[in-house]
């Protein structure tokens, strides 16, 4: 992991994250952001990373590696003069200012190997400190990584990301009240492989949040937004083929500037979004890689990171922006839940019965599984839809094992509900080009007893999976394969007979659209609704 970045095991990951797109866009940087030039903020040696402008606009605060390890400087915007605010032995990084000055960062001091560190009893993580007129005081730690924290509009609270109670290489987002015994809780749960989220920002009136989300290491970082009361409602802001992070919201609650990179790019650059119409802007920072750009508070500077020198240095940007007058989006009609196909068992025959009482009997096939051709009304194309069963799991093998799939046309392996090896269960679907997105469940799933599981793929490309009513942590994105009639339905094994359940169905549907009491996918229109055009 390059020092001088220091993502904190996380952000590195976006490096080799960087996925195809489109080119660059000037016509409609024209129509959001007008840039003036760049000058120099900081000079020397060493790295100057992760700059936050100070509420009153005089100081701009950041990171820096000019003394070996990693400590946080402010920056005197009048005289240009740096000073050190935490120094010494330890990693201080990704500061953030409180509403009344004082700075909120993360800090990890870890002596000898980690094991050292526990036998000692020592905190071997990296925790979150906040530092007010000159005292501080420790407001997390643990055997866990807290970092990328964001102070709240109002000052109250903080959010941040945090790798507490994860499994694997993940993040999830935790809000922490600022006053003295205030207790962390998870607002965004994410766990699993390669997956998580950082960097969150929430929006001038409080009502929204922003953070940069990754779905498996061979996704792209991308942003998401959602109402910051509930965090799952969450929708993308940017797509699968563009790599993005460190959103920013404008002061104004207009724009989002972040960290880019699309087919075509000669590097990482700023970028601004306008969350409503999506409209979305590449600006001319110079050569180098710019990245983690922060606004002024009067909205009418850009301050990010450069490396044009050889190092990365600090700059900023003048920038005149106005709104590009969106159109509304066209959405897609919202979709009643209306199930296709269902399983009905009797007389001795097992039937998938259509939503028009079509019906198609069941191949038995060993050990109670069950095969269907052809049934009708499978045929979802891009749209949303569901599958749901109860199964119960007599006992678990080594490898996976189907409880139900759909073979299509574009991919024998449409969708599946499968108990892998590692006793858990999951439910995928394919990206347009047949790759595996899937979702896996937070718990091993019982032996012995009923578990009822469904699996929605969103009209957005989006993975959920609920286990008896449960929504499980994992998500996924990119699922947006348009699906054709169904050539076969199986239940209890593959569409070619291996992969056997050691156990049965009791019940299957599916069907399009969304179950009665599923939240339906955020739209940018219902989101951003009362954005100033």
């Amino acid at each position: 992991m390059e020092r001088q970045t220091m993502r904190v095991a996380w952000l590195w990951l976006a490096v080799i994250a960087i996925g195809l797109g489109v080119g660059g866009c000037r016509s409609a940087a024209d129509r959001i952001c007008l840039c003036g030039p760049v000058s120099a903020l900081t000079y020397g040696s060493g790295n100057d990373t992760e700059a936050a402008w100070s509420p009153d606009g005089r100081h701009i605060a950041f990171q820096t590696d000019r003394k070996g390890d990693l400590d946080v400087a402010v920056l005197d915007l009048a005289d240009g003069k740096v000073r050190g605010l935490v120094e010494g032995p330890g990693h201080a990084c990704y500061p953030a200012w409180t509403s009344d000055g004082g700075l909120v960062y993360a800090f990890g001091c870890h002596v000898g190997t980690a094991m050292q560190a526990e036998m000692a009893k020592a905190d071997c993580g990296t925790g979150l400190r906040l530092w007010r007129a000159g005292t501080t005081r420790v407001l997390t730690q643990g055997y866990w990584r807290d970092y990328t924290p964001s102070v709240t509009p109002d000052g109250t609270a903080v959010v941040y990301a945090s790798t507490r109670g994860n499994t694997g290489n993940s993040a999830s987002l935790w809000r922490l009240a600022l006053e003295t015994g205030g207790v962390s809780a998870c607002v965004l749960p994410l766990d699993g492989g390669s997956v998580g989220a950082v960097q969150p920002s929430l929006s001038p009136d409080g009502k929204k949040m922003l953070w940069a989300q990754m779905e498996g290491f061979r996704g792209n970082w991308r942003l998401c937004a959602a109402p910051a009361a509930n965090a799952s409602e969450a929708l993308y802001l940017t797509s699968d083929e563009m790599s993005a992070y460190a959103p920013r919201w404008s002061p104004d609650g207009r724009l989002i500037a972040f960290t880019g990179f699309r087919a075509g790019d000669p590097g990482w650059g700023i970028y601004v979004v306008e969350p409503r119409s999506g409209v979305t802007a590449r600006l001319q920072a110079g050569e180098g890689n710019s990245r983690s750009p922060c606004w002024s508070p009067d909205g009418r500077e850009l301050a990010f990171e450069n490396n044009r020198s050889g190092v990365y240095k600090l700059y900023r940007m003048q920038v005149s922006c106005r709104s590009a007058a969106p159109a509304v989006p066209v959405l897609p009609p919202q979709q009643s839940s209306r199930v296709e196909a269902r399983l009905e068992s009797a007389d001795g025959k097992d039937d998938l019965v259509g939503a028009g009482g079509a019906r198609v009997t069941g191949l038995r096939q060993g050990g109670g599984a069950l095969s269907f051709d052809a049934p009708g009304g499978l045929d979802f194309g891009s749209e949303p839809f569901f599958v749901r069963l109860t199964l119960v799991v007599d006992r678990h093998e080594p490898d996976t094992r189907i409880a139900a799939i759909g073979n299509y046309a574009e991919h024998a392996l449409g969708w599946q509900v499968f108990v892998r090896g590692n006793r858990k269960l999951c439910f995928s679907a394919r990206e347009p080009g047949g790759g595996y997105v899937g979702v896996e469940s937070d718990q091993v799933v019982p032996t012995g007893k009923p578990v009822n599981v469904l699996g929605i793929r969103d009209t957005n490309g989006g993975l959920r999976l609920y286990v008896d009513g449960a929504l499980q942590r994992q998500r996924a994105a990119g699922a947006t394969l348009a699906y054709g009639p169904v050539r076969k339905v199986c239940l209890g094994q593959q569409w070619n007979g291996g992969m056997r359940l050691s156990g049965h169905v009791l019940a299957f549907d599916c069907g399009r659209g969304y179950p009665a009491g599923v939240p339906r996918v955020m739209t940018r229109e219902q989101l951003f609704k009362e954005v100033a055009q």
